[in-house]
């Protein structure tokens, strides 16, 4: 009569449980390392099964650190964040879930190929690029693949909107150079009357827009981009090669006239990010509303801050971004976004660079001109 009981509380805790990963006491058996960043990390970090790729300039990786690693609910993990390890070689890690089972990790430290520390981002020449699908609509996405977390756009949001009936087009879509090579073409879009209104979170344009980050969507109205990519380099400028058409009648979110014309954005920021805190150390900024048919190099010097706000830079360019980690997501008006905080670059380290280029530089806030139109190539960092 027991064997039956403990079989029947037995079922019942299978059925019950169904694919659940707690024991029979309750307790988890997840052991994942979801997140993991090295000091002096340049690029992002790369999962791979067991194997957890991350790139460091060449210089001495004798005595390295953990600067932060997440992993599953109620696991540990060793060593922990601030033990010095030999990176030389890669160095295991073991996390130990709440049910006492254990996994094994392998951190492997990748040096800076040609050894100079100069790190440029990932497919900054903007040649990758991969059919996806999002709410039934096929689109291009920048990148390698869907792991590919460097740049990102706001195709995914624009496809949810196209998925309920709007006629416009993606705003972000690879434009071809030669066999090939490709840059991004960049079209501020008219999402139509349903984006305009209430449902649609009054977000009738739409523009086109490549930016260092991801892209989250949870819905229509709950649709935006999340800055930043891990890097701890100070270069001077960087430069890049564009084209630009200007269209004419400013709209806004409801589809209304706006006063003004519209204009490019190109910006790059190097922030600090520590906990809650996020210092700005650096900021070079390109706007423009020229005509620009023909292929033209730009470069834009980095100006970097000692505590206070860099001289000479705009009062947009000393804002806090709507789409920043210390942002507002609910804010309608630029100029009261409240001004950054600054960091001293001569005492302190970035650890993220942002850099966004768009058709409509209040895209940001649903204002644009539809049809305005930027051609960006060949972004490069010079140090």
């Amino acid at each position: 009569m027991i064997k039956k009981t403990m079989g029947f509380l037995l079922l019942i805790v299978l059925i019950l449980g169904g694919c659940s990963t707690k024991d029979y006491f309750g307790k988890l058996s997840e052991k994942e390392i979801i997140e993991f960043i090295l000091e002096k990390q340049i690029g992002a970090t790369i999962f791979k099964g067991d194997s957890i790729l991350v790139q460091v300039p060449d210089n001495n990786l004798f005595y390295l650190s953990a600067t932060k690693i997440t992993v599953s609910d109620y696991a540990t993990i060793s060593p922990k964040v601030g033990e010095k390890q030999d990176f030389s070689q890669p160095v295991p890690y073991t996390v130990y879930a709440e049910d006492g089972s254990s996994k094994e990790y392998y951190v492997v430290v990748q040096r800076d190929g040609d050894g100079t520390g100069e790190f440029q981002l990932p497919n900054s020449n903007f040649d990758l690029w991969y059919e996806t699908t999002h709410s039934t609509k096929k689109y291009f996405e920048i990148g390698f693949d869907a792991n590919d977390k460097t740049w990102g756009t706001g195709n995914k949001g624009i496809a949810t909107a196209l998925s309920m009936g709007s006629n416009a087009d993606f705003p972000s879509v690879p434009y071809e150079t030669a066999p090939n090579e490709y840059a991004t073409e960049l079209t501020t879009q008219n999402m139509g009357a349903l984006a305009a209104g209430i449902l649609g979170g009054y977000k009738g344009i739409a523009a086109g827009n490549v930016f260092v980050g991801i892209f989250e969507v949870a819905n229509l109205t709950n649709a935006h981009p999340v800055f930043g990519y891990p890097y701890t380099q100070k270069p001077k400028a960087f430069q890049v090669d564009y084209t630009y058409t200007p269209a004419e009648g400013l709209l806004n979110g409801k589809l209304k006239p706006v006063e003004g014309t519209d204009k490019l954005d190109m910006y790059l920021i190097l922030e600090k990010r520590q906990e809650d805190q996020i210092k700005r150390l650096g900021v070079a900024w390109f706007r423009s509303g020229e005509l620009q048919t023909e292929w033209k190099t730009i470069e834009k010097e980095i100006k970097y801050a000692y505590g206070d706000a860099p001289e000479g830079l705009e009062d947009y360019e000393k804002r806090v971004l709507k789409y920043g980690i210390d942002g507002n997501l609910n804010e309608t008006n630029p100029e009261s976004m409240p001004y950054a905080t600054w960091g001293d670059i001569s005492k302190e380290d970035p650890t993220h660079i942002l850099v966004t280029f768009t058709s409509s530089y209040r895209g940001d806030y649903f204002i644009g001109a539809p049809g305005s139109k930027l051609l960006v190539d060949n972004f490069k960092l010079i140090y």
